[in-house]
């Protein structure tokens, strides 16, 4: 068997592998909603967007307003999205949905100015206590995300970002989404 340092090849390659795509994960994980705002996002036409991804009953359901976490909001929209998590978690099973869509609350709630706070209120609550739901490995880090004194923002890792670039609308920056339309025409291939 070959070597590397005196390490199998087979499993050095493996480990190489793993840690690349690893590294990538944390690259736009932040502290802060600043460093987390992607500049010109519409937030009415995302919430469109995210209407549709939350009637579907896939891994994929919570992610329409989990895009939205680290965005600044008014409080029109946020009663919108209080309205969309109210009206589905319940009915979310998966330990991935109760998780993101309970983080995306907390994290537009901290952000909140108090109009946004007072229409999140309800939804704020009710997020709290989401994570003693999940059975899963992902408990600890959902309650943290949800609770935790630290905030977590940003798209973590290469699937969140890929997700946002298709379900957040930016007009002019042609890495995302650019309307409700544009996503439409994506859902009926």
């Amino acid at each position: 068997m070959k070597t590397i340092f005196g390490i199998p090849a087979r499993p050095l390659l493996t480990i190489s592998v793993l840690c690349f795509l690893f590294s990538s994960c944390f690259l736009s994980m932040h502290k802060t909603q600043k460093a987390a705002l992607v500049k010109n996002a519409d937030i009415d036409e995302t919430l469109k967007i995210a209407k549709d991804e939350m009637q579907k009953e896939s891994i994929s359901q919570s992610l329409g307003i989990w895009v939205l976490r680290d965005q600044v909001v008014t409080p029109a929209q946020a009663k919108t999205v209080s309205e969309l998590y109210m009206s589905h978690i319940d009915s979310m099973k998966s330990d991935f949905n109760i998780w993101h869509s309970s983080w995306a609350i907390a994290n537009l709630y901290r952000f909140g100015n108090a109009e946004v706070k007072k229409e999140l209120e309800s939804a704020y609550q009710k997020a709290k206590v989401q994570p003693d739901r999940i059975k899963g490995n992902t408990k600890k880090i959902a309650n943290s995300h949800t609770n935790g004194d630290r905030t977590v923002t940003g798209f973590i890792h290469a699937g969140g970002r890929s997700y946002a670039k298709k379900h957040l609308v930016v007009p002019g920056n042609k890495r995302y989404v650019q309307s409700y339309e544009e996503y439409r025409k994506t859902q009926k291939k």
